[in-house]
């Protein structure tokens, strides 16, 4: 190992003084590609010359108008082309081709009719190691179809055909194998309902359904999720009532998919209803993502309202919550603090903006009757070419670095009078930034 190292850093002083014979030419010229790369870019140019144009999936995570994924299993990507075939009567196709030894074939190619591709995910339902790959297929305006297709020995078969809103590829009935949730929203009778597709390990599908909330307009988020007590779930996000959004959380139980956060007596999840602007996430790191409930905090002079979040988890049987958290969260400033146990019912905040480039919270505990009492801190968002120097000014220190902006506080009491943990480092390991997928209408 010692040779070889000695080795390479004595190549890299031989071009760094000049002794290696290499032109400025030879220096200057772009990476040779291979000739199987040329092939295959060869085989994609001759459907291009046909008619075809690019079909790339336009949502999700695979985007790419060509893509590179091991579908049989054998450790060798294959190589996945999207197109549009003007005139042809099913137009939109993808082909895939093989990589045997740097050489490229056409093996299989999937078909549809539509308009373009919204989708495609790949999962592997009866864990065979062979992959099935979903396509959304977008056919009109707000219609949509997906297809599930086996490519066992590169014979296409379409295994699941299904219309949709939104599907989601999930592992939440307990097998090795990845499964599918379809949401579909009926806008007319404002209902709508999740069902949960699968594979057995000899082929057979099948599949099992349970109601989304009542009132449901349009879908925000579908994530899988972990469940408090074991398990795994799917999380739907919804808008509701006009602006107000409900988390509906399915998990699988004796056999079928469970709406666990649903109230059998109004048809919604009412507990996980809110009408302020945030989704779930993981707030403290245990794989489970948790539901915000906004909590008014006392109305300041400003007569405006604050809220804090309460943050709780779900258990699997029963849908029972727990909380987990408790945040104040700054959505114009991008940032929240983490809430000590000794702070929640004793504390108010308001805003003040004093100069430009410096944007304020301050926190003060409240009396009995909701008046102020005391300000214990105050929370800074910095901008423009003197931030550094403000951020460390007048008993200032910095929370949090963010090149752009510079978060500072300052602690304006002592806490151990007022009965509240409060320290630099307390306040320091409280703080985060919100970034833009806790906030909905943001991906």
């Amino acid at each position: 190992m010692k040779k070889l190292i000695c080795a390479a850093l004595a190549a890299a002083m031989l071009m760094l003084t000049g002794c290696m014979e290499t032109s400025a030419d030879d220096l200057y010229q772009l990476p040779q590609l291979s000739e199987g790369y040329l092939r295959l870019q060869g085989a994609i140019d001759a459907v291009l010359a046909s008619g075809a144009e690019y079909a790339a999936p336009t949502s999700g995570s695979n985007r790419q108008p060509i893509q590179r994924e091991d579908i049989d299993g054998d450790g060798i990507r294959e190589v996945l082309a999207f197109f549009n075939v003007s005139g042809s009567d099913r137009p939109l196709k993808i082909i895939i081709f093989s990589n045997e030894d740097d050489e490229y074939r056409e093996i299989a190619r999937i078909e549809g009719e539509g308009t373009g591709i919204e989708s495609v995910s790949y999962l592997d339902m009866d864990a065979d190691g062979i992959r099935e790959v979903a396509v959304g297929w977008q056919m009109g305006a707000g219609i949509s179809m997906l297809s599930v297709y086996s490519l066992k020995g590169w014979q296409v078969n379409q295994i699941i055909n299904t219309n949709y809103s939104e599907f989601s590829v999930c592992s939440i009935d307990g097998t090795t194998g990845s499964e599918i949730m379809v949401l579909r929203l009926s806008g007319s009778e404002m209902s709508g309902e999740a069902q949960h597709y699968a594979m057995t390990a000899d082929g057979e599908i099948t599949y099992s359904t349970a109601r989304l909330s009542n009132g449901v307009e349009a879908l925000l988020r579908v994530r899988p999720t972990g469940l408090l007590s074991s398990g795994s779930a799917v999380l739907v996000e919804s808008t509701i009532n006009g602006n107000s959004i409900v988390t509906d959380i399915f998990a699988y139980r004796n056999g079928a998919i469970t709406n666990i956060t649903l109230d059998e007596t109004t048809g919604v999840s009412d507990r996980t209803v809110r009408s302020y602007g945030a989704y779930c996430r993981d707030v403290n790191g245990d794989g489970v993502l948790d539901v915000p409930c906004p909590v008014p905090l006392p109305v300041t002079s400003e007569s405006t309202t604050y809220y804090m979040l309460e943050w709780y988890s779900y258990y699997s049987y029963g849908g029972r919550p727990r909380l987990v958290a408790t945040t104040y969260n700054n959505y114009t400033d991008s940032w929240y603090l983490s809430l000590p146990g000794e702070w929640i019912g004793r504390i108010a905040v308001r805003r003040v903006d004093r100069d430009a480039g410096e944007r304020m919270i301050v926190f003060s505990t409240v009396n009995t009757d909701g008046g102020l009492e005391t300000d214990f801190i105050e929370i800074c968002a910095l901008t423009g070419d003197n931030r550094s120097e403000r951020a460390v000014s007048g008993g200032r220190f910095i929370l949090l670095n963010e090149d752009a902006i510079i978060y500072s506080a300052r602690i304006l009491a002592n806490g151990d009078e007022l009965g509240l943990p409060l320290s630099q480092e307390l306040l320091r390991s409280n703080f985060g930034v919100i970034y833009s997928e806790w906030v909905t209408g943001e991906t």
